[in-house]
């Protein structure tokens, strides 16, 4: 039997670290408990499980039935947007860890530009560049490290994981979150 993602990063107190700083995935939830900054659930009424917290207040939560992590995530922040992150917390998080620009790529390419494996490694390299400058970081090395310490290593082709970003986006609509006052959270993409 393997071990599930959320156990390593409880377990693990080097990868939980590691997912906090740079990827904001704080699965100890040192900003707080593991619930929103207001009462939400999904227009389909399936259930909700936050499992980590953001930076800003947001939360990750496994969508539907079941209890195991194959099943949606999405993240909702602290401004009413919200987001499926991916089909299931594996896809979810190798998209956090390997390719954090996803969304950024998929506006690139809406405006013509080829978003090909060597495209897609420029913008990841110069968005970890900002990060390991701003923070003294060295982004690639964590990256590498955590996908080792969470068993998702090798990491997929680039353009595996921006296919798993259009997968995830495709999930939107029936994964929306509503709050109590009855407002529907809107997509929150920074990109689009």
């Amino acid at each position: 039997m393997t071990t599930s993602l959320l156990t390593r990063l409880k377990s693990d107190r080097r990868a939980a670290l590691l997912a906090d700083h740079p990827y904001a995935f704080d699965t100890d939830a040192r900003f707080g408990p593991h619930s929103h900054v207001e009462r939400v659930w999904l227009v389909s009424g399936a259930p909700l499980e936050p499992i980590a917290k953001d930076h800003g207040g947001g939360t990750y939560f496994l969508c539907g039935e079941g209890d195991g992590e194959d099943r949606p995530v999405v993240h909702a922040d602290s401004e009413g947007h919200s987001g499926v992150m991916g089909a299931t917390l594996r896809d979810a998080l190798l998209l956090m860890i390997g390719l954090p620009c996803a969304g950024g790529a998929l506006y690139w390419e809406r405006q013509g530009r080829t978003m090909d494996e060597q495209a897609l490694e420029a913008l990841r390299a110069e968005e970890e560049a900002e990060l390991s400058e701003d923070y003294e970081l060295d982004v690639p090395a964590m990256r590498v490290e955590l996908l080792e310490r969470l068993g998702l290593a090798p990491l997929p082709p680039l353009t595996e994981l921006l296919e798993r970003e259009r997968a995830a986006r495709a999930l939107e609509p029936q994964y929306a979150l509503v709050n109590e006052d009855g407002n529907t959270y809107r997509r929150g993409l920074e990109d689009d």
